[in-house]
């Protein structure tokens, strides 16, 4: 007789347990998602720099000379050292034209890091251009990005939470809390790889450029959850 009677409370706990409803699962609930973009000019513009040697007459230009002004037209357009790097070396020495080895003339990138798009003119008036074999913008950034995109994400969390509160209002329901946050990254800020290729030719009639480099395009998308009272 005790087995039977334990046996039947044993059942009813576990009937009692399986019928009571998942509070969480069975909230209604409102999903959005929420974005927010800003367009800001860089501070921040990485000119990558190719020097190579050349022959004046029959004198070879070498890359010590060359890095030298390089280095000089930087100080002289306001730069610190620190702010111009290497970047690579390569060469050769085989013209396929007279199908022979010729002199070797060898070839050194720099990474010179400007703080606006302005610098290009007066750096190139300064340069051996002879010596220059290839000049373009590698990649643009700002000093402050990080904390341009951290407020992005804020607006956009903020954007989705308007966006669930006038929908649910459009329907006499009333918004709860936030169940679920999640940010979106399709990794699409434009604001690395932008390339443009620079002009070696400078003018000579006293214009000084002051056109700014294209904006750079942030933005942020969240998807967020949220709780129907």
């Amino acid at each position: 007789m005790n087995k039977i009677i334990s046996i039947g409370i044993l059942l009813l706990v576990w009937t009692t347990s399986v019928g009571q409803p998942n509070t969480t699962e069975s909230k209604k609930r409102i999903e959005v998602k929420g974005t927010a973009e800003m367009e800001v000019v860089p501070d921040e513009i990485y000119l990558k720099i190719a020097l190579k040697e050349y022959k004046n007459g029959s004198k070879i230009v070498n890359l010590n000379t060359l890095e030298a002004g390089l280095v000089k037209a930087v100080s002289q357009i306001g730069l610190p050292k620190e702010n111009l790097t290497v970047d690579n070396i390569y060469g050769y020495n085989w013209d396929w034209r007279k199908k022979k080895s010729d002199d070797f003339l060898a070839t050194k990138s720099f990474k010179l890091k400007l703080t606006n798009v302005k610098m290009m003119n007066d750096l190139i008036e300064k340069l051996d251009a002879e010596g220059v074999n290839s000049m373009n913008i590698g990649e643009v950034s700002h000093s402050k990005i990080e904390e341009y995109k951290m407020e992005l994400k804020i607006k956009a969390l903020q954007n989705a939470k308007d966006k669930a509160n006038a929908l649910l209002t459009s329907i006499g329901e009333q918004m709860g809390g936030a169940i679920e946050i999640q940010e979106i990254d399709y990794g699409n800020n434009n604001y690395q790889y932008a390339r443009n290729t620079m002009s070696l030719k400078a003018e000579s009639d006293g214009y000084q450029s002051d056109l700014e480099y294209k904006t750079i395009t942030l933005n942020a998308e969240v998807r967020a959850v949220f709780e129907i009272k």
